[in-house]
């Protein structure tokens, strides 16, 4: 058993080497097929049968020493005793009664008690006498020690590498002739989408990559706003874009589809009443015809200034729910607010007037005023012009015509620089 460990903590990914544990587990079964994540700093690698491929268990060591920097190994016939070995011993060491009582991974109470009847090694606990050891101490350092000398077993729960959604076709005569494509697109899609269902999955990218006699490799990418295994759907798509995108030069030799991410697609059931219409084909169309720069969706921002409480997201993303504000929000919110001159009675009172583009409107009702200040948090300080000076006061109006705008105020009335009034949106 081989114990990889992070001294230093998982290292940013360096050539291609996944940072997350878990991909980094899946990332080492290029050594051995047998690999389990050890959080939160460490993998465990079964060599059993893998090291003669690299050299030898010195050279399968060195060969992950190159790829990672820094890292401190152990080997052993145990795991107990690798991940001892890998945090506690010295390079080359590989026998485990010279190491401190925590590389058998003991809680902290059991090797202070050890210790204070001057037990510091494991060679020290493997002297005394069983029973009187588990009575003083309970059953936690006979059940580590004996897994450390492979005298009872220890449960690794390795990890599956997942599935690989690939299907390929090769042809013995190279084909060219774009019937012949579009009928092998068909094919492997067919095959591919099956596979798909059996696992309740669907593709949210898919790759067709087509292998010509002279050592090219044309590709089609598709992406999918929802997971997806439509089979007509998805040949369609690729054969919209086989004329446009591939040339098939002197003969093609193989084509391969893959699935090049999935998600989660179970069955749904469909029943009596009509069914809600599928919004994500046309998506999906024109996700691959416009690309994923020009598709987005609306999502919410957090911040109290209005003009900046709506982002965009791809389109592949899932939708975020939106909260419902405390105070009415207009149907319309200008870009910018647009400056205008209002008349007060009383200056935290609602206008009674305003002239918006060279236009008087006399204000018939009104609401507010909705006080609403900056994000100062997010911001550097502006020692010119103070947060207080940037407060809004917003009123919902409506002028003799019915019309209804959404007013505020910048700055207080009594500030150290003039308030001024704007325009932000309209309702209805």
């Amino acid at each position: 058993m081989l114990s990889l460990w992070f001294s230093q903590g998982l290292p940013p990914a360096p050539n291609g080497v996944p940072g997350d544990l878990e991909a980094l587990a899946l990332w080492c079964q290029q050594f051995s097929p047998l690999t389990a994540a050890d959080p939160p700093d460490g993998v465990m690698i079964d060599i059993t049968g893998c090291a003669h491929l690299f050299g030898g268990e010195a050279g399968l060591m060195a060969a992950i020493e190159r790829r990672l920097p820094g890292i401190r190994l152990g080997l052993a016939n145990t795991g107990q005793a690798a991940w001892g070995l890998a945090r506690y011993g010295e390079a080359g060491c590989e026998d485990i009664a010279s190491l401190p009582l925590a590389a058998l991974n003991l809680s902290p109470r059991i090797i202070k008690k050890l210790r204070q009847v001057g037990v510091r090694r494991i060679g020290d606990l493997m002297r005394l006498p069983r029973a009187e050891l588990t009575a003083g101490y309970g059953p936690e350092p006979l059940q580590k020690l004996d897994r450390a000398l492979g005298q009872s077993p220890e449960i690794l729960k390795f990890i599956s590498a997942p599935p690989e959604w690939r299907e390929a076709e090769h042809y013995a005569e190279p084909i060219f002739a774009p019937i012949q494509l579009q009928a092998a697109i068909h094919r492997l899609t067919a095959k591919l989408c099956v596979r798909l269902a059996d696992a309740q999955a669907g593709a949210t990218a898919m790759a067709a990559r087509f292998y010509r006699i002279d050592s090219e490799r044309p590709e089609i990418l598709l992406a999918f706003a929802t997971p997806c295994r439509d089979e007509f759907q998805i040949a369609k798509l690729l054969i919209e874009k086989l004329a446009g995108n591939i040339d098939p030069g002197f003969g093609v030799e193989a084509i391969t589809l893959e699935a090049c991410t999935t998600e989660k697609l179970p069955p749904v059931q469909h029943g009596m009443a009509p069914a809600v219409p599928d919004y994500a084909q046309p998506i999906n169309t024109l996700l691959n015809r416009l690309g994923s720069a020009r598709l987005w969706r609306v999502a919410p921002h957090e911040t109290h200034i209005p003009e900046y409480t709506a982002r965009r997201i791809p389109i592949t993303m899932p939708p975020v729910p939106w909260v419902k504000p405390l105070y009415p929000r207009p149907v319309r919110l200008l870009p910018r607010p647009d400056a205008i001159t209002a008349i007060a009675p009383v200056p935290d009172d609602p206008p009674v007037s305003f002239t918006w583009r060279r236009k008087t409107h006399k204000i018939a009702h009104a609401t507010g005023p909705e006080r609403i200040a900056r994000d100062w948090w997010c911001h550097e300080h502006d020692n010119a012009r103070p947060e207080i000076e940037k407060i809004r006061d917003y009123y919902a109006v409506e002028d003799t015509e019915g019309t209804r705008f959404w007013l505020f105020r910048a700055g207080l009335h009594d500030g150290a620089l003039p308030a001024h009034w704007y325009l932000h949106g309209f309702f209805g």
